[in-house]
């Protein structure tokens, strides 16, 4: 009997300690769990993440301008404003390194632009000859001219807003003149800005289904509205912002593109999400983008191989034999999603994610 009374007392203390040690490992993993969750940082300014991203990979990610200003797809001969947008690699750059050439590659960019703008505000079209004679080409519309002055805008608006912010712009002697020259241009600007108000029926019409260009749209209004001090336009970019961050998967947290996540259009998508952030001064929108920031980034993550390529698999729109544009293939945007991990990766003070943004940006330069 006394055998049994002990045996169990034995298995009654083996019950206890494994029920202490489930509970115990039940903590550990949530606690695991609470370590992977990134917390982004609200005071964080746009040019306090450049200065974290450093000089040399901004530099290495900057286009250089022809001569004439022109940038993309305007290197070969004027075709649209829209083809401006790595105008921001070069004033990201500048900004951060306080580097006077560059500032003035980066104004030879905006007055290229310039030179090409309409008594509308909107910019001249000039199609190439062999695109014209292509079998893909179709004529565009009054909603593509807007949709690519929008992309236009949301570049030169992030740069203006960027520069607003920077002591070495704003007070600098050396900068002065260019200083001068930008402020000279701000009639024009505002004329763009006014076209993008009165073209909002076409870009709702448009972008309605494409998150990425809603963010675009809403990056435009916000800053140049900011720049400009012009509430209307503040206004118009938090509606469209509202339109993007709606058209997320409730599970997963992408941005939904043809029913799905796509891992080139969600890059694009949390890149100009960030930069929204990074910009806005109501807390309430911050807080808005926050909540889609997070779990979109988490599955963009997922969507990383180990040697740094992102996957296509289950993409409907950018994969191998997938969408064109203006006669070519499109192709993952590499350098969005890259620079979505660094601001991500810095925001958060997470070396693994900007560890991850090195690998996509070495294989991305690879191949």
């Amino acid at each position: 009997m006394k055998t049994i009374t002990q045996l169990k007392g034995l298995m009654k203390y083996i019950g206890s300690f494994l029920i202490i040690f489930t509970l115990l490992s039940c903590v550990k993993s949530e606690q695991t769990k609470e370590q992977r969750v990134y917390q982004l940082s609200e005071e964080t300014t746009y040019n306090d993440i450049l200065k974290l991203i450093g000089e040399e990979k901004l530099l290495r990610g900057a286009e250089k301008p022809n001569a004439d200003g022109s940038l993309g797809r305007n290197k070969k001969g004027y075709f649209h404003a829209r083809f401006q947008i790595n105008m921001t690699s070069i004033s990201d750059y500048a900004v951060t390194s306080q580097n006077l050439e560059a500032l003035e590659f980066f104004f030879s960019t905006v007055k290229y632009s310039f030179n090409h703008q309409l008594s509308d505000g909107g910019f001249e079209l000039a199609i190439p000859s062999d695109l014209l004679q292509s079998s893909a080409f179709s004529p565009p519309h009054a909603g593509d001219l807007a949709s690519g002055t929008a992309f236009f805008a949301s570049s030169l608006g992030l740069s203006l807003r960027s520069l607003q912010q920077s002591n070495w712009f704003t007070q600098s002697v050396e900068t002065q003149p260019i200083r001068k020259a930008i402020y000279e241009l701000n009639p024009s600007i505002e004329k763009t800005l006014d076209y993008l108000i009165s073209s909002k029926d076409y870009l709702l019409q448009m972008d309605e289904k494409a998150p990425n260009r809603l963010l675009f749209d809403a990056l435009a209004y916000y800053t140049l509205g900011k720049y400009l001090s012009r509430k209307d336009a503040v206004s118009l970019a938090v509606e469209f912002m509202d339109k993007a961050l709606a058209q997320t998967d409730s599970e997963l947290g992408y941005f939904i593109y043809v029913g799905v996540g796509d891992s080139s259009y969600n890059g694009v998508a949390v890149k100009l999400a960030l930069e929204l952030y990074f910009l806005v001064d109501e807390i309430a929108i911050k807080n808005k983008l926050k909540e889609h920031i997070i779990p979109a980034m988490n599955w963009q993550m997922s969507r990383i191989n180990e040697n740094g390529k992102i996957s296509t698999s289950g993409n409907k729109r950018v994969y191998d034999g997938g969408e064109s544009f203006l006669g070519r293939e499109k192709k993952v945007d590499y350098s969005k999603s890259i620079k979505a991990l660094y601001y991500y990766g810095h925001l958060t003070g997470s070396k693994e994610v900007v560890s991850l943004g090195d690998k996509v940006l070495t294989f991305s330069q690879r191949h």
